[in-house]
Protein backbone atom coordinates (compact mmCIF):
# COMPACT_ATOMS: atom_id res chain seq x y z
CA UNK A 1 0.00 0.00 0.00
CA UNK A 2 1.27 3.79 -1.06
CA UNK A 3 1.82 5.92 2.15
CA UNK A 4 0.32 8.74 0.03
CA UNK A 5 -3.38 8.70 -1.87
CA UNK A 6 -4.59 10.90 -3.96
CA UNK A 7 -8.41 10.78 -3.76
CA UNK A 8 -9.61 12.68 -7.19
CA UNK A 9 -13.44 13.15 -6.01
CA UNK A 10 -15.67 14.19 -9.04
CA UNK A 11 -18.89 12.84 -11.34
CA UNK A 12 -18.85 13.33 -15.45
CA UNK A 13 -20.90 16.72 -15.04
CA UNK A 14 -18.83 19.88 -16.27
CA UNK A 15 -16.02 21.50 -13.65
CA UNK A 16 -17.32 18.73 -11.23
CA UNK A 17 -14.56 16.33 -13.47
CA UNK A 18 -11.91 18.43 -12.14
CA UNK A 19 -10.75 15.61 -9.43
CA UNK A 20 -11.31 12.82 -11.86
CA UNK A 21 -8.61 14.85 -14.46
CA UNK A 22 -5.94 15.32 -11.77
CA UNK A 23 -5.71 12.13 -10.88
CA UNK A 24 -5.79 10.91 -14.81
CA UNK A 25 -2.97 13.28 -15.57
CA UNK A 26 -0.71 12.46 -12.51
CA UNK A 27 -1.52 8.76 -13.42
CA UNK A 28 0.29 9.49 -16.75
CA UNK A 29 3.55 10.35 -15.28
CA UNK A 30 3.60 6.88 -13.06
CA UNK A 31 4.69 7.98 -10.10
CA UNK A 32 5.33 4.45 -8.01
CA UNK A 33 4.96 5.89 -4.46
CA UNK A 34 1.41 7.00 -5.40
CA UNK A 35 -1.93 5.60 -4.51
CA UNK A 36 -4.68 7.29 -7.24
CA UNK A 37 -8.57 6.41 -6.94
CA UNK A 38 -11.45 8.72 -8.44
CA UNK A 39 -14.30 8.38 -6.18
CA UNK A 40 -17.69 9.68 -6.78
CA UNK A 41 -18.29 10.12 -3.05
CA UNK A 42 -17.20 11.80 -0.25
CA UNK A 43 -18.08 9.23 1.80
CA UNK A 44 -15.14 6.84 0.05
CA UNK A 45 -12.66 8.78 1.85
CA UNK A 46 -13.34 7.78 5.33
CA UNK A 47 -11.44 4.51 4.02
CA UNK A 48 -8.43 5.94 2.99
CA UNK A 49 -7.45 7.79 6.23
CA UNK A 50 -6.05 5.27 8.00
CA UNK A 51 -3.00 3.54 7.36
CA UNK A 52 -1.55 6.54 4.93
CA UNK A 53 1.16 8.92 5.75
CA UNK A 54 -1.03 11.43 3.31
CA UNK A 55 -4.36 11.63 2.29
CA UNK A 56 -5.14 13.95 -0.45
CA UNK A 57 -8.08 14.99 -1.65
CA UNK A 58 -8.98 16.75 -4.75
CA UNK A 59 -12.32 18.13 -5.81
CA UNK A 60 -13.79 21.34 -7.29
CA UNK A 61 -16.51 23.65 -5.41
CA UNK A 62 -18.12 26.87 -5.42
CA UNK A 63 -17.56 29.68 -2.83
CA UNK A 64 -13.71 29.94 -2.80
CA UNK A 65 -12.37 33.18 -1.96
CA UNK A 66 -12.26 35.93 -4.41
CA UNK A 67 -9.68 36.23 -7.06
CA UNK A 68 -8.79 31.96 -6.18
CA UNK A 69 -9.31 29.71 -8.62
CA UNK A 70 -7.16 27.03 -7.13
CA UNK A 71 -6.98 26.73 -3.17
CA UNK A 72 -4.90 25.01 -1.07
CA UNK A 73 -6.17 23.37 2.88
CA UNK A 74 -4.82 21.61 5.46
CA UNK A 75 -7.08 19.68 7.62
CA UNK A 76 -4.85 20.01 10.44
CA UNK A 77 -4.81 23.87 10.07
CA UNK A 78 -6.74 25.65 12.21
CA UNK A 79 -7.96 28.43 10.22
CA UNK A 80 -7.85 25.40 6.80
CA UNK A 81 -10.58 23.33 9.31
CA UNK A 82 -12.95 26.80 9.67
CA UNK A 83 -12.68 27.32 5.95
CA UNK A 84 -13.97 24.08 5.23
CA UNK A 85 -16.66 24.11 7.69
CA UNK A 86 -18.25 27.82 6.66
CA UNK A 87 -18.20 26.16 3.37
CA UNK A 88 -20.55 23.12 3.10
CA UNK A 89 -21.44 20.86 0.14
CA UNK A 90 -24.04 21.78 -2.28
CA UNK A 91 -25.00 20.21 -5.40
CA UNK A 92 -23.17 16.91 -6.72
CA UNK A 93 -22.82 15.66 -3.05
CA UNK A 94 -25.21 15.99 -0.56
CA UNK A 95 -23.06 14.35 1.69
CA UNK A 96 -20.12 16.74 1.15
CA UNK A 97 -16.20 16.30 2.65
CA UNK A 98 -17.20 18.47 5.05
CA UNK A 99 -19.51 16.52 6.90
CA UNK A 100 -17.38 13.46 5.79
CA UNK A 101 -14.50 14.86 7.88
CA UNK A 102 -16.98 15.63 11.07
CA UNK A 103 -18.08 11.84 10.43
CA UNK A 104 -14.32 10.65 10.38
CA UNK A 105 -13.42 12.86 13.35
CA UNK A 106 -16.62 11.10 15.83
CA UNK A 107 -15.34 8.18 14.49
CA UNK A 108 -11.43 9.01 16.20
CA UNK A 109 -10.10 9.13 12.54
CA UNK A 110 -6.77 10.37 12.52
CA UNK A 111 -7.19 13.79 10.46
CA UNK A 112 -3.69 15.59 10.69
CA UNK A 113 -2.06 14.21 7.47
CA UNK A 114 -5.23 15.35 5.18
CA UNK A 115 -5.24 18.03 2.73
CA UNK A 116 -7.36 19.73 0.15
CA UNK A 117 -7.28 20.86 -3.43
CA UNK A 118 -9.79 22.63 -4.32
CA UNK A 119 -10.71 24.13 -7.77
CA UNK A 120 -12.94 27.10 -8.23
CA UNK A 121 -15.72 25.63 -10.28
CA UNK A 122 -18.42 27.27 -12.39
CA UNK A 123 -20.29 24.93 -14.33
CA UNK A 124 -22.01 21.63 -13.06
CA UNK A 125 -24.30 20.86 -15.62
CA UNK A 126 -25.19 17.13 -16.93
CA UNK A 127 -22.63 15.60 -18.87
CA UNK A 128 -21.34 18.90 -19.77
CA UNK A 129 -17.58 20.05 -20.22
CA UNK A 130 -15.23 21.55 -17.72
CA UNK A 131 -14.64 25.50 -18.36
CA UNK A 132 -11.36 26.51 -19.42
CA UNK A 133 -10.29 27.76 -16.15
CA UNK A 134 -10.78 24.64 -14.38
CA UNK A 135 -8.92 23.03 -17.17
CA UNK A 136 -5.95 25.16 -16.88
CA UNK A 137 -6.57 24.15 -12.92
CA UNK A 138 -6.27 20.75 -13.19
CA UNK A 139 -2.47 21.61 -14.92
CA UNK A 140 -1.57 23.35 -12.17
CA UNK A 141 -2.99 21.36 -9.27
CA UNK A 142 -1.45 18.13 -10.64
CA UNK A 143 2.18 20.10 -11.04
CA UNK A 144 1.60 21.64 -7.22
CA UNK A 145 0.90 17.85 -6.18
CA UNK A 146 3.41 15.79 -7.86
CA UNK A 147 5.78 18.95 -6.43
CA UNK A 148 4.89 18.33 -3.21
CA UNK A 149 4.59 15.03 -2.36
CA UNK A 150 7.80 14.51 -4.84
CA UNK A 151 9.63 16.99 -2.25
CA UNK A 152 8.15 15.07 1.37
CA UNK A 153 9.84 11.53 -0.10
CA UNK A 154 12.58 13.19 -1.03
CA UNK A 155 13.24 14.89 2.49
CA UNK A 156 11.62 11.38 4.37
CA UNK A 157 14.23 9.15 2.78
Amino acid sequence: MSSTVILGLGSPHGDDQFGWAVVDQIAEMQIDHLSLRKINHPIDIIEELSNRESVIIVDAAVGLPAGKTLHRLDYANPDDRSLIRENPSRGTHDFGIERVLRLAESLRKRLDHVGLWIASGERFERLGEMTDQVKRSVDECSAAIIAEVCHARMVTR
